[in-house]
């Protein structure tokens, strides 16, 4: 098989009208009629007098539109039959929109029959059992972790105007593609940015709790799944199995994920300078574009559907491997080549390919075996095959890469890339140089936003604060989670009119099972309804053969939902998402959320969003008040300086000391400071002041005494000393104070002031907690604070954050008590449910679920926080951990006797503020030290008489902290008193004391 790209490229202007139609199918969803249809007040007989919702017709589009569109989707929309007969086409494209939907008899043609198990394959809820409908006057998008967010409510009124605009620019993108202005590639990019700014603001489905996934997602969703297929149909390959009659089965389509892979948190991390690892980041972003452009558009093969520093995957056909791998190959040796070039020979990257599947929940499988890929040293391109029985095949040479050249005479090794030759005279090798000031310039343009100087950064004692937030989304992508989520519930169901038509009035055909005791009714206890509901569950997978099952599942579907057609068949799907066709996979079919595509894609989408509003909230509440830096001036040029580098000046009386400047121009007079002013004073007599206004009179009084190059240190001779100041050329400039170093959907490093730390983190927390209150014990974000000098090397600091809570033991879960209140989470129907049990075969059985409850324990996965100090290279050393039994690992290198509290989880972080909060409200900073000096000292000295001495440790402890409260311990409140006691126990009382006085050196009220 050769030549695949060549048939693709021959067709990528129909498959591209195919992924438009797909994003398109369902337009008539972001409408007025569809909510109002489909809400509380809707149905046959509302008061708006609609037949249905009206989404699947032509007359949700303009006749202008629809005039641009059926002459193209009929003449240029057709692929060659596989078998050899005429080319499969449509009759015009209103088809799509009017005939998606499976209909009995309906002889729609393939294309629109693929389309059809591509939309549901990606719309799993619609499956026809959710039954909560919304007011219209109350129709919200809620997040896939069931956070509804202020801004998300919709207006019917403002959905029609919205998909009447989006009209009119598809008629005019449309319009210029017929006149041959602009390409099909730039017609799908005009589509895409109109589409998804549109019905990113609508709903896939009204139903509660299915309205996560928005209109965007849903379509985006099918269009990803239809467009291997149509790929699949451009290279003359069979798109799926024929059934014994002969006829293709179009059901049981697969596809297959494709990876590119290379170790890009390695990558970022060698940067020695701010600037190296943003246009590191740049160059991330930019072999992104670069392989989305190529599969998505060049060779239009599948989209995106999962992205992280580390790589990419992309939907892809799921074809046998004797096509895919020759097809793999062809891709590999265009899109490698300028991957390489784009990292001027840095990255090496791998590919990974799925097996095929119906479903893409193997995602977190590709995911697991690129990172282990990554993590290896890599001469070669290779191409890493998952086999049918779960095993990788990873001896598959796509590439050879070019020879490794080592420097030549006069260079050493570049210490930025570690790679290229350099001048031993020189700091870096060229490109890295390049890059440099690169980004540096790019900076300069745009001065007023984030920093790009380590100095800006540190806080008024120089120390910096890195803080690493890490996502663990493997049990939610896995699919793992969604099996406690429920779509509809028992109740509902043991109400409904499928199982009783008219009160009291069983549906035909189960009377007999009824009478028999093989199957049971619900009453009005809801533990009942389960019962009855896994009864006849089981009675199904009990009886392979008998026509009841028809009857007994129909039941499951709402009023107006679906029916089941062939029960073998959905026995089939049940089983290829839940590894099983018991009663428990059977009821988790129609009673629990599916994780569909368009899910997956929306889980680590708001993950990112996430982040993105929590770094928002670093600028809107952290820095609402912005540090300044100094623009000036001087008199005359000053020797030796350079256009983009920075140098230390020393200004009289002027302390702790010399000020980083940057010199803007070649003249050499022009000059910004990029250090933080606020630490620096002027002293006169007893009359001390401090920041940027002292900075400016010292400046302008004193002037500039000695100038020297900050990286080589060397002092630069002038002509005139001291320099002196214009004093007409002063200019005040506010900036951001943090960095950030890292950015993915489960990735975050930021770099901040030290001073910052606890207030960014406490954002974080509340931030945390509104966004994720539903899921809090189900989705585990790790946080790592490491807090450092600045003269601290980057690059060490950034390889400690990675390395913080990078242990697959915090992955496991465990049995606990829930840590939040639990009484308004209790009562929620869909994400008020926890297991008591750890899952099996990736799914948590329904009858281990229990609505949460404080008083009990159940299986959560938490997640954690460390932190520390680093003083030397060597103290990075200290972050590595040790498997601790059923419980979390250990930081063996941190203790306090017998104690090893850290790592703790994230949400003992609250508690940690309030001790500190409880301590420097009561004691001063003597007596704080004092307090964490004397507990010490006494758990060393027990250390060799083991945990037996602990609570005798208490009791001291408790009169430790009765002693150094004196007298105002009688007025702590018992809550207070119950903290601190509990804080001795566990430890974190003496964790308290090490963060705030020896980590982020915090100083408390003074008493």
């Amino acid at each position: 098989m050769h030549d695949l790209l060549k048939k693709i490229e021959a067709h990528k202007e129909a498959i591209l009208m195919g992924e438009i139609a797909a994003l398109l199918h369902m337009f008539g969803k972001c409408s007025a009629r569809f909510l109002r249809y489909n809400s509380r007040a809707g149905g046959h007989g509302n008061q708006w007098g609609y037949e249905d919702d009206g989404h699947a017709s032509r007359d949700v589009f303009s006749a202008s539109f629809l005039n641009n569109l059926d002459p193209v989707y009929k003449t240029k929309f057709k692929f060659p039959d596989p078998g050899g007969g005429q080319d499969w086409t449509i009759n015009s494209f209103a088809e799509i929109p009017e005939r998606y939907k499976r209909q009995r008899d309906d002889q729609r043609g393939p294309l629109l029959d693929i389309l059809n198990t591509c939309h549901r394959m990606t719309s799993a809820d619609e499956k026809g059992v959710v039954r909560w409908q919304q007011p219209i006057d109350d129709m919200c998008i809620v997040t896939p972790f069931g956070h509804h967010r202020p801004g998300d409510k919709i207006d019917p009124a403002y959905l029609d105007d919205l998909r009447k605009g989006m009209d009119q620019e598809l008629t005019q993108a449309f319009d210029l593609y017929l006149r041959n202005e602009i390409s099909i590639a730039e017609l799908r990019e005009q589509c895409v940015g109109i589409l998804q700014r549109g019905l990113s603001q609508a709903l896939g489905e009204t139903r509660e709790p299915a309205n996560d996934v928005t209109l965007w997602a849903q379509s985006y969703g099918v269009a990803s799944l239809y467009k291997p297929v149509l790929a699949t149909l451009a290279m003359g390959l069979e798109p799926c199995p024929t059934k014994p009659d002969g006829n293709r089965d179009f059901d049981q389509i697969n596809w297959r994920l494709l990876g590119f892979g290379w170790n890009g948190l390695g990558f970022v991390k060698r940067g020695r300078k701010p600037a190296d690892i943003l246009r590191r980041q740049d160059i991330l972003r930019k072999i992104l574009e670069a392989i989305q452009q190529a599969i998505e558009v060049q060779y239009p093969l599948g989209n995106l559907f999962y992205q992280d520093l580390n790589g990419v995957f992309l939907t892809f056909p799921g074809v046998d491997d004797d096509q895919a791998i020759p097809l793999v190959e062809e891709l590999a040796k265009k899109i490698i080549p300028r991957v390489r070039e784009i990292s001027d020979g840095e990255l090496w990257p791998f590919l990974t390919l799925s097996k095929p599947s119906r479903t893409l929940t193997m995602i977190i499988r590709e995911i697991e075996s690129r990172d282990k890929l990554a993590a290896l040293p890599r001469v070669a391109t290779v191409l890493s095959l998952a086999q049918r029985d779960g095993s990788r095949k990873e001896d598959h040479l796509l590439l050879d890469n070019p020879p490794l050249l080592g420097p030549v005479g006069g260079q050493d090794i570049c210490p930025v890339c570690q790679f290229r030759g350099k001048p031993v005279v020189a700091q870096t090798c060229p490109v890295c140089r390049e890059r440099r000031s690169g980004r540096q310039e790019k900076w300069e343009g745009a001065r007023t936003g984030r920093t790009i100087w380590l100095d800006e950064v540190a806080d008024t004692r120089n120390q910096v604060a890195l803080l690493t937030l890490r996502f663990d989304l493997s049990r939610w992508l896995s699919g793992e989670w969604f099996t406690t989520i429920y779509s509809q519930t028992f109740d509902g169901w043991a109400r409904g009119k499928r199982l009783f038509p008219k009160p009291g009035q069983v549906v035909k055909g189960l009377q007999d099972r009824i009478s028999r005791g093989e199957i049971l009714l619900p009453n009005s206890h809801p533990s009942r309804a389960f019962e009855a509901a896994k009864s006849f569950a089981h009675w199904v997978g009990g009886h392979p053969k008998a026509t009841e099952r028809k009857n007994i599942l129909n039941t499951f579907f709402e009023e107006s939902g679906g029916q089941v057609d062939d029960v073998d068949r959905l026995l089939d799907e049940i089983e290829s998402l839940y590894r099983g066709r018991d009663e428990d996979a059977i009821l988790h079919y129609f009673f629990s959320q599916n994780p569909s595509p368009a899910r997956l894609f929306r889980i680590w989408e708001e993950t990112q969003g996430f982040l993105r509003t929590w770094l928002s909230e670093i600028e809107e509440k952290t820095f609402a008040q912005r540090p300044q830096r100094l623009y000036f001036t001087t008199s005359h040029p000053v020797d030796g300086v350079r256009r983009g580098q920075t140098y230390r000046v020393t200004v009289p009386d002027l302390l702790p000391g010399p000020l980083v400047v940057l010199c803007l121009n070649a003249s050499g007079q022009d000059f910004v400071t990029v250090d933080t002013l606020d630490k620096f004073c002027w002293q006169q007599g007893k009359d001390e002041r401090r920041g940027f206004e002292v900075v400016r009179s010292a400046l302008l009084n004193r002037g500039i005494l000695a100038w020297a190059d900050e990286e080589t240190g060397q002092a630069l001779p002038q002509t005139v000393c001291p320099t002196t100041v214009d004093a007409n050329y002063f200019k005040a400039e506010h900036y951001l104070p943090y960095l950030v170093l890292a950015f993915s959907p489960v990735f975050c490093q930021v770099l901040l002031p030290a001073d910052q730390a606890p207030e960014t983190l406490r954002n974080l927390l509340d931030l945390f907690d509104q966004r994720f209150g539903k899921v809090l014990g189900k989705l585990p974000l790790h946080v790592g604070l490491l807090v450092a000098k600045r003269k601290f090397p980057l690059y060490v600091l950034l390889e400690a954050g990675q390395r913080l809570l990078d242990d697959d033991g915090f992955s496991s879960g465990m049995l606990q008590a829930p840590w939040w209140n639990t009484d308004s989470h209790a009562q929620d129907d869909f994400y008020g449910f926890y297991p008591q049990k750890e899952p099996e075969s990736k799914r948590h059985r329904l009858t281990d679920l229990s609505p949460v409850d404080v008083t009990q324990e159940f299986w959560l996965t938490p997640g954690y926080f460390d932190f520390d100090f680093l003083g030397s290279t060597a103290d990075a050393r200290r972050l590595s951990y040790q498997a601790n039994g059923q419980q979390r690992p250990l930081r063996p290198s941190i203790a306090y006797g017998d104690m090893h509290p850290r790592p703790f989880p994230l949400h003992r972080l609250r508690d940690v503020f309030d001790i500190w909060h409880d301590l420097t409200a009561n004691l001063s900073q003597s007596q704080c030290h004092n307090l964490e000096d004397a507990l010490c000292t006494k758990l060393e000295e027990w250390q060799t008489a083991g945990l037996e001495t602990l609570p005798v440790f208490a009791r001291f402890g408790q009169a430790v902290l009765c002693r150094s409260f004196g007298n105002s311990w009688d007025t702590l409140s018992e809550n207070m008193k119950r903290r601190l006691d509990a804080s001795l126990k566990d430890g974190l009382l003496l964790e308290t004391l090490e963060l705030f006085q020896h980590v982020i050196k915090e100083e408390g009220e003074k008493k």
